[in-house]
């Protein structure tokens, strides 16, 4: 019986013999030692010689694509996360920078409306009865005169100081006004859910904590 099976497998030994040469050659044949590293490895799982051999000859001329394959699948990866994380890095940098506008606006905006009118010169001093009563009456009169011409002028002046004075408040109102418009607006379509409500502009600040952990989470 001994003899019996050893003559059935001896037909075999000049094949896996012939499939071992060829393997051996075909490692040489412009497969990278990379690529016949993976296929050592794929093969070691079979069961046998032969079907560790022949799992090797098919794995052999792909390999170098699959490998290359691979790695561009993995480049790619990589670079699409770091496009990602630049991306949210500057969304974030653009959406810190516009809530610092924006506060800077909502500061100007209360202080042009709350800005006081200064006249830049103080009105004519007034007569005094004391002084005055110790004048003969056409020195009082003329001192009135003076003084009621002083005092028109002076008013006609402020009237001037206050026209404009108005209208550079107002132009800085609606500056402000329009600069947190445009800010709160662009926020809100950058993260809709940083304020508070629909017509607010105080931020969230659960919104705000998601926004201050970075881009990693």
């Amino acid at each position: 019986m001994a003899s019996s099976r050893g003559s059935r497998c001896r037909p075999l030994l000049p094949v896996l013999l012939g499939l071992t040469l060829l393997a051996s050659g075909c490692q040489g044949a412009g497969v990278s030692e990379a690529g016949r590293e993976r296929c050592r490895r794929l093969s070691a799982a079979a069961g046998n010689p032969f079907t560790a051999t022949l799992s090797y000859l098919r794995c052999l001329p792909g390999t170098d694509r699959s490998l290359a394959m691979e790695r561009a699948a993995m480049e790619k990866a990589a670079a699409d996360r770091r496009e990602a994380l630049d991306a949210c890095r500057r969304r974030q940098t653009r959406i810190t920078t516009l809530m610092a506008s924006l506060r800077s606006a909502e500061q100007e905006l209360a202080a042009a409306r709350n800005s006081p009118f200064r006249p830049s010169v103080a009105p004519p001093q007034p007569l005094d009865d004391g002084t005055e009563s110790r004048y003969r009456p056409e020195d009082q009169r003329l001192d009135r005169e003076r003084y009621e011409e002083a005092l028109g002028a002076w008013e006609q002046q402020v009237a001037g100081e206050r026209a404009r004075w108005r209208q550079r408040r107002e132009a800085r109102i609606t500056a402000a006004q329009d600069r947190l418009d445009r800010d709160a607006q662009a926020l809100r379509d950058l993260q809709p859910d940083l304020f508070t409500g629909p017509a607010s502009i105080e931020f969230n600040p659960v919104a705000v904590g998601r926004l201050r952990t970075g881009c990693s989470s």
